[in-house]
């Protein structure tokens, strides 16, 4: 898994050919939970199974729940990435330079300079 890769699958899922209908499924099905809930219905839902068993949707649905609860609890806390770009570990104070007001992706070009490789 690279940064690319996860970055495709936040901003471009739906239409990226790089993940299979599958994984098209899932990430809709994370991105439904932490986005709009209500729109997880019998339909939803059987779409899933075309790609998962029962144990499979509930297994994933289990993850993707406390994934999406722990990402709320970390934002309610002001929490920011222990590592940056560069891998270095990192106070919150320094963390919160380097990411801003909102931490997004370490290729994004809004924390390009906090990464010294990325500068030269």
């Amino acid at each position: 898994m690279t940064e690319e890769r996860i970055d495709e699958g936040i901003e471009r899922y739906a239409t990226s050919a790089a993940f299979t209908d599958a994984e098209k499924a899932a990430l809709s099905y994370a991105e439904r939970m932490g986005t709009a809930p209500e729109t997880i219905d019998e339909v939803f839902y059987e779409d899933l199974a075309r790609h998962y068993s029962v144990e499979e949707i509930v297994e994933l649905g289990a993850f993707i729940g406390f994934n999406v609860g722990f990402h709320v609890f970390f934002g309610t806390l002001d929490f920011y990435p222990m590592f940056t770009p560069d891998g270095r570990l990192v106070s919150q104070e320094e963390s919160r330079r380097v990411y801003g007001a909102k931490p997004v992706s370490h290729l994004s070009d809004s924390v390009a300079g906090a990464n010294p490789e990325a500068a030269e």
